[in-house]
């Protein structure tokens, strides 16, 4: 899927929603005006690398959830990118620990 300016707003604006967020609070947050963030959201602006670093550590999302976002309802989509952006806050050791237990749970299924 290429990236477009809708795939991204839309991505931004469902994660931003997901955690209460209004546009004027992220906004604040990253550190850019209401009106910036509403015309990266609603595709009229591209936000800088810096913005979309800035929006991917405030929402806790996973850079590649958000740059390859797709709007599909299926319920194990949905689940799949809950656990990536999960997963994207864990350690190193965490991480390991995790893939251990898939690893046992998938060979025993």
């Amino acid at each position: 899927m290429s990236v477009t300016n809708l795939a991204l707003g839309n991505a931004i604006k469902e994660a931003r929603m997901k955690q209460n967020l209004s546009q004027e609070i992220l906004a604040e947050m990253i550190g850019i005006s209401p009106t910036h963030l509403k015309h990266i959201e609603s595709e009229h602006r591209k936000p800088s690398i810096d913005v979309l670093f800035k929006i991917v550590k405030v929402l806790n999302l996973s850079l590649d959830n958000i740059l390859f976002w797709q709007n599909d309802n299926s319920s194990t989509q949905k689940l799949i990118n809950e656990i990536n952006n999960k997963l994207y806050t864990c350690t190193e050791n965490e991480l390991k620990i995790i893939l251990d237990v898939i690893c046992s749970l998938k060979a025993n299924l």
